[in-house]
């Protein structure tokens, strides 16, 4: 369903919404927080522009509202409101996320709320990661990330991703099952996995054919993390010893982030094999000598993903290197059933999924559009508005799989070879 609502900044030269509607909404379907905060708190803290966040609905309605006070290394939620109609959306999460940013921009490290069991927000409050004490009811997170760790990210073009990524990822149930259980989880519960001896996974590398979703699943990882997402692009690290000396840099830079999860794509371009590219070997030994750095602190992860393991230094592929070594394929028949109902609902799963062997999630949505198309063109000349089960048909046969019977045979080789997990 298309996004019917956006979070922006209440700032000094951009007022999205005057400061009275605010307050309004906050008498109305909101609260100052707790008994901690009055309304006039609410307005002195508008009035000085401390950092204020609101939701507005494309024809510019105010449907949320966060409001917070800046004091030294805290930053106190004073209020927080949502529109009795439009609560239940995400809308509170947003509020806070864009909050979090805002806060951390101004030298704060700590986020605190003081609400009443019940109150407006108190969901929004638990699913961004607040801590809820006992007695108060406070709920308290630290920033994801001092404004020392926020530059180094958005230096190297990162942020922290939207949340409810993992939750689209559709179509890739198996390997979905697979990274929650061997990264996600120990990575969330490290207290539970340091008790068993289990270390979290730091290094992983992501391997199979294009468009099978590993950028996604990367990118997906630090959103249920709720970690910030840095992509370092070996096209833009370059060759030889001046490479080497970018990737060292970098990643001894981004070394400095807490809870981070950086994301080397085409890692075949940086770590092929000394033996067929001696080029690469810069670049090879410095990766040798750098992740096992990166590895040693904790709450990182290094994420690497290629679509040829083969090409890959066999040095890398040893244990001690990369922690785990996961295979993502093209979505089975199940999963692509899953796909057919979520692209294409007005068809039968099993029948689409029999007909897509190795169709990918960006094959199913080129498949929707163009049975979308053929039926746009006869609702033109006057026939009923509809997709039929033929436009799918007709769509499915016009589309060429991402991964072809090949792919798919030299990928179930390489799993079998390569696998480590």
């Amino acid at each position: 369903m298309p996004t019917t609502w956006r979070v922006l900044t209440l700032g000094d030269r951009d007022p999205v919404a005057p400061f009275e509607d605010v307050v309004r909404l906050v008498e109305m379907a909101g609260t100052a927080m707790g008994a901690a905060y009055s309304r006039s708190d609410v307005v002195e803290a508008l009035h000085e522009h401390q950092p204020a966040v609101v939701a507005l609905t494309p024809a510019g309605e105010l449907v949320g509202a966060v409001v917070a006070r800046v004091a030294g290394p805290d930053a106190h939620v004073v209020a927080f409101a949502l529109h009795p109609e439009w609560r239940r959306k995400g809308i509170g999460s947003a509020l806070l996320r864009q909050l979090d940013q805002e806060v951390i921009h101004r030298g704060a490290g700590r986020l605190l709320a003081v609400i009443q069991a019940g109150q407006v927000g108190e969901d929004a409050f638990v699913h961004q990661g607040f801590t809820h004490l006992e007695g108060l009811h406070l709920y308290a997170r630290d920033a994801s990330m001092v404004p020392e760790e926020l530059a180094i990210v958005e230096r190297f073009g990162g942020s922290v991703p939207p949340a409810g990524l993992w939750q689209s990822m559709k179509g890739f149930s198996a390997a979905k099952e697979l990274l929650d259980r061997r990264v996600v989880a120990p990575l969330a519960h490290s207290e539970l996995a340091d008790q068993l001896g289990l270390r979290p996974p730091s290094a992983v590398l992501l391997f199979g054919p294009p468009g099978t979703g590993k950028t996604s699943f990367a990118r997906a990882i630090a959103s249920r993390l709720s970690w910030a997402f840095v992509e370092l692009h070996p096209s833009l690290l370059g060759q030889g010893v001046d490479g080497a000396r970018a990737l060292r840099d970098s990643l001894a830079e981004l070394g400095g982030v807490d809870r981070l999860v950086t994301f080397i794509d085409e890692a075949d371009e940086i770590a092929s094999d000394r033996a067929e590219r001696p080029d690469s070997q810069p670049l090879v030994n410095e990766l040798l000598k750098a992740v096992p750095i990166f590895k040693s602190r904790p709450d990182r992860l290094v994420v690497m993903a290629t679509n040829s393991i083969a090409a890959i230094d066999p040095a890398l592929l040893r244990p001690g290197r990369f922690d785990l070594i996961i295979p993502v394929g093209a979505p089975d028949e199940r999963e692509r059933a899953e796909l057919a109902a979520e692209f294409l609902p007005s068809g039968d799963p099993g029948d689409i999924a029999g007909r897509t062997p190795g169709f990918t999630p960006a094959d199913f949505a080129l498949v929707a559009q163009r049975a979308a198309q053929l039926a746009f063109d006869r609702a033109l000349d006057g026939q009923e508005a509809a997709v039929t089960d033929a436009d799918i048909v007709a769509a499915v046969a016009r589309t060429r799989p991402s991964v072809s019977v090949e792919s798919a045979t030299n990928f179930a080789h390489e799993a079998d070879r390569f696998s480590r997990l």
